[in-house]
């Protein structure tokens, strides 16, 4: 999903009226600590424009303004320029004659010394800026608090998180401790102080005005009644949440904004040492309960779950990675009773010594201010234990190999895997197996004392990134990539995303992680397995046989600033801000909750040091991956595959059913899996298809290279301003605009810049620009209410960096098309989609996705993405489209076999059409030949008179009619019928809703962007 980015944002620093309030002398240098309150200064302003405090005297204006609000220095620098843009809208409403609003915006500053000086944004806006204050602060007893203040939440929420409380703190003779633990914190049902929850009832009451006090003695009653915290949630319209990591261990819950006093005073209690004492001791049905619970939550037939507990099979028994930690009967209850194992004992002890105050985080986040919330976690003050003991499992040190010495290691012969899936997984399909190649890595996170929380003063380089880079690497597509020669081979699935490299991390700890890479194949690459084994093998080592372009990393950072930040759909929750605290620290320059919006979890795109850091680490994280025998390869297969086509020209048919030997069972989930040895002509016969496609074909595996359509530097959005007045809105656009050099007036990096040159112009939005009679400009302002638009993907409320673009080629044939002429279009364009699936895929990188659809009107062409990019892109694919049915008619170019079914589909899916159409479609696309289709497209496009171009977002109107002038050039040859046929369209006729391709245009879908993009599940929970 991408949007359209709606710049906005400009503030006008001096007076309508003439007053040089806001002038500062040229020989005056402000002090950088009083920068932000003249920068602030129109938020002084009444209504109607005029300067409240008026500075007569030149004087800097923190003289006239010594006790500024506080707020106002703890919000974003970005906060500033929603203000910026009311204010400068009273200011507009000042003039309101028509004739005031000229093409050339009036001057601003009318003092003969003064300069036109307006903010303007240095790089892109952080999202949520607008919405959202963060305040850090710690308790007494040593815990870190993160509160935030964002006026757009639904509901309230809070999460604490606790390290060193997870599965590898446990006692090894006890999986599954950790867990328990878990469930017991949350079994919590003793009463909570009466008076506090009578008083704020009372208050209540008295608010609403009712005089039933005789309630209250009621309420108290009722309160000192035992009231379990998630039946309590349940009455509120509330829900509450735990999981147990490998480091550490989280709690969450939300509830209605109305309800979070009370629900934190309740979330609190569960995590005093009375409280669990109180659950354990005096309750001995919870133990036992839960233990049956935690039973019951192993997951023994899905794909995901066999592959993690045979994962664990192959590691060392020494680390504690390898032991069964989620827990069951038997580790929990069975085998302790027979050892003699006190596990109410084992459970105070490990709530005591690893749920410590200093080691935890609390997150919460309401739309109240953050000084409400403040007094609200007073409770959490007096929860956990006070003392630190020095117990926390170093995973540095862990031992190593990681991987457990067998029939590989000592024989020196490259083994892999076969595991038969469940039949009873729902997610199972017989024609699609995996491939899945694991490594063990260990990189560290830590440069700071365990437990402090402090902010480090640079991105750290965790996996998660790494992630992301390979997935770029690897993942890519287009010639000489590890894609294309699969999808060539037909080892993959062609087009689909299961055929995408996709690299997760089932364990991330700092010191150890598991980086594994899945690969979707079909029936014919799990015959050949060997050789894909060994296609991906030669693939990363030819990626190090260069060194990593210093571009190619700083664009695949600015990939993923675009998809896990600019372009997030909502911001980071509790849960994400407390699990993320634990790593990165609060506050500071790049911590959680930093007051600078400075996104943590990669380096930035202009951090030259951070770029260089993330360099070194994916090149030795390749280093590692290039060395087969480090590495654990297994193919999850269904029995189709295993009995029917595991036997290939290199590997040998799998002859002997599961139950018996050599056949082996994973303990935990029972899967069935068969260890062979890995063919070694997988490599030869690899390289012999190469050498032919090499020879034949011109194509070799080759290193990655630049995607024209990312840009390594993203520039700030283009500053567009509203006036209103009695002659309704207008809209005006920055032309040009320099930065000053004074270093006392540019606003910190990526924020604001003053400037003293610019023109304004009008952006012309209630009337088409026509260039000429065939072709029509409409330019749409960016995100204002009330605008007509292009509905877009969610995006944050600040101004972005994104456009769209929509060309409309008229043409009065759709309305009088018969249904063959129908379908054979449709055939047209949809076998144009698998023709652009290369480009649209390198658009897709750069949040860039199209839509072709017929209308009444002829055909429409919607685009939408990065505004620097964008234009390139719709120039591209225009270009192919009119040459796409000339090489259908030449046979240079086939319709795939999917395209008539997939025709149909789209057929029977219409409501316009009745059953009898549908039928005679499903009949006619099967018959057709390319020729048909091309001769049919051609006749189109030849009737095509003309088209408008509607533009909407941050796209400038010289780059607007540039790009209309060069798509007259592209469609030269085929809108120049007449058009006296055709109707022409409203603006709301053209902007109905796109439904957007590739299907990897979805952030979801791209390679990596899970790794990064809170909207896509970073953090399991």
């Amino acid at each position: 999903m991408h949007c359209v980015v709606i710049v906005v944002v400009i503030v006008v620093l001096t007076s309508w009226r003439g007053a040089s309030s806001f002038t500062v002398p040229a020989t005056t240098k402000i002090p950088p600590k009083y920068r932000w309150q003249n920068i602030l200064r129109p938020l002084y302003m009444d209504s109607d424009g005029c300067d409240c405090q008026a500075n007569t005297t030149n004087y800097p204006l923190h003289i006239l303004l010594p006790n500024p609000p506080v707020t106002i220095l703890h919000t974003s620098r970005r906060k500033f320029i929603q203000h910026a843009t009311t204010a400068f809208t009273a200011f507009g409403a000042y003039s309101s004659s028509p004739a005031a609003a000229v093409e050339t915006f009036p001057p601003i500053a009318t003092a003969t010394n003064n300069k036109n000086v307006i903010a303007v944004p240095l790089g892109p806006l952080a999202p949520f800026s607008s919405v959202r204050t963060y305040r850090n602060l710690e308790l007494s007893n040593g815990l870190k608090v993160l509160l935030v203040s964002d006026k757009n939440a639904l509901q309230s929420s809070a999460a604490i998180s606790i390290d060193g409380a997870g599965q590898f703190s446990e006692p090894k003779e006890i999986p599954g401790l950790a867990h328990l633990m878990e469930h017991i914190v949350l079994s919590s049902s003793r009463s909570r102080g009466g008076k506090k929850v009578l008083q704020r009832k009372a208050r209540t009451l008295w608010k609403n005005g009712s005089s039933k006090t005789n309630l209250l003695e009621e309420e108290y009653s009722s309160n000192e009644k035992e009231e379990d915290f998630e039946y309590w949630l349940s009455g509120n319209d509330g829900d509450s949440n735990a999981f147990t990591a490998p480091d550490f261990v989280c709690f969450h819950f939300n509830v209605p904004h109305e309800s979070l006093p009370e629900g934190l005073e309740r979330f609190a209690q569960l995590f005093t040492l009375d409280e669990v004492e109180n659950t354990i001791t005096d309750k001995p049905w919870v133990i036992p309960r839960e233990i049956s619970r935690v039973n019951d939550e192993l997951d023994s037939t899905s794909d995901q779950s066999r592959a993690f507990y045979f994962l664990k099979q192959q590691i060392n028994p020494e680390h504690p990675f390898q032991r069964f930690t989620a827990g069951s009967r038997e580790t929990l209850q069975t085998i302790p009773m027979e050892k003699g194992i006190d596990i109410p004992m084992e459970l105070l002890l490990f709530f005591r010594d690893h749920y410590v105050a200093s080691r935890a985080t609390l997150v919460v986040v309401s739309k109240d201010d953050v000084s409400a919330l403040d007094r609200w976690i007073s409770p959490f003050s007096n929860v956990m234990s006070q003392t630190v003991i020095n117990n926390y499992q170093d995973t540095s040190q862990l031992p190593y190999p990681l991987i457990e010495e067998s029939v590989t290691a000592k024989s020196k012969a490259l083994t892999q895997s076969i595991i038969l899936r469940s039949k009873d997984d729902l997610q199972l399909d017989e024609n699609i197996q995996t491939l899945c190649i694991e490594w063990p890595l260990s990189l560290s996170y830590f440069k700071i004392p365990f437990g402090s929380r402090q902010a480090p003063t640079q991105n750290i380089i965790t996996s998660a990134s790494v992630g992301f880079v390979l997935s770029q690497v690897i993942s890519r597509r287009g010639p000489g990539s590890l894609r294309f020669f699969l999808e060539k081979f037909g080892w993959v699935p062609k087009g689909s995303s299961k055929g995408v490299p996709r690299i997760t991390f089932p364990v991330d700890v700092s010191g150890f992680q598991i980086l594994r890479m899945e690969i979707g194949l079909t029936l014919d690459g799990f015959q050949s397995r060997s050789a894909v084994v060994a296609a991906v093998f030669e693939g990363l080592r030819t990626v190090i046989t260069k060194p990593l372009q210093h571009d190619l990393i700083k664009q695949y950072l600015s990939t993923g600033l675009l998809h896990g930040y600019l372009f997030a759909p909502r911001p980071p929750d509790s849960v994400t801000l407390a699990v993320d605290a634990l790593r990165f620290g609060i506050g500071g320059t790049s911590g959680v909750g930093n007051n600078n919006f400075n996104w943590y979890l990669m380096p930035s795109p202009e951090d030259k040091i951070g770029i260089e850091r993330m360099r070194e680490a994916v090149a030795d994280t390749l280093r590692v991956m290039v060395d087969e025998g480090k590495a654990i390869v297994s193919f999850r297969a269904s029995p189709k595959a295993i009995f029917e086509y595991s036997g290939g020209i290199v590997d040998q048919k799998v002859t002997t059913v599961p139950l018996f030997a050599p056949w082996k069972r994973e303990p935990n989930t029972g899967a069935r899996y068969l260890v062979e040895s890995r063919a070694n002509g997988g490599s030869s016969y690899f390289k012999s298809l190469s050498w032919f496609a090499a020879t034949f074909d011109g194509e070799e595996l080759s290193p990655p290279y630049l995607n024209p359509l990312v840009p390594t530097n993203i520039r700030p959005p283009r500053p567009i301003i509203e006036r209103k007045g009695d002659w309704g809105r207008r809209f005006f656009y920055l032309e040009d605009a320099n930065a000053s050099e004074d270093p006392y007036q540019t606003i910190g990096r990526s924020g604001l810049k003053l400037t003293s040159e610019g023109i304004w112009r009008e952006l012309k939005t209630t009337v088409p620009l026509e260039v000429d009679s065939n072709w029509k400009l409409w330019q749409i302002p960016p995100g204002y209410s009330g605008v007509v638009g292009l509905q877009l993907p969610l995006r944050p409320p600040e101004p972005g960096i994104e456009c769209a673009v929509v060309v409309q080629l008229l043409s009065s044939l759709p309305a009088a098309f018969t249904t063959s002429q129908l379908a054979l279009v449709n055939l047209w364009l949809l076998s144009f989609d698998d023709e652009i699936l290369g480009l649209a895929e390198l658009g897709a990188a750069a949040g860039i996705a199209y839509e072709t659809s017929l209308n009444r009107s002829g055909m429409r062409i919607c685009f939408r993405g990065v505004s620097q990019t964008l234009p390139s892109y719709v120039r591209r694919f225009c270009r192919r489209l009119i040459q796409h049915h000339v090489k259908l008619f030449d046979g240079s170019t086939k319709m795939a076999d999917s395209v008539p079914f997939r025709a149909s589909a789209i057929a029977n899916r219409s409501p316009q059409m009745t059953r009898a159409e549908k039928d005679y479609v499903a009949n006619f696309v099967t018959g057709v030949s390319e020729r048909d289709v091309a001769n049919e497209a051609a006749f189109f496009l030849k009737c095509t008179s003309g088209g408008y171009l509607i533009t909407q977002g941050d796209i400038l109107p010289r780059e607007s009619l540039k790009l209309l002038s060069e798509l007259r050039f592209i469609f030269r040859d085929y809108t120049q019928a007449s058009n006296s046929f055709v109707a022409s369209p409203s603006l709301r006729d053209l902007l109905y809703k796109p439904f957007w391709k590739p299907n990897l245009s979805s952030p979801c879908l791209l390679p990596g962007v899970p790794l990064i993009s809170d909207a896509c599940g970073r953090i399991p929970r």
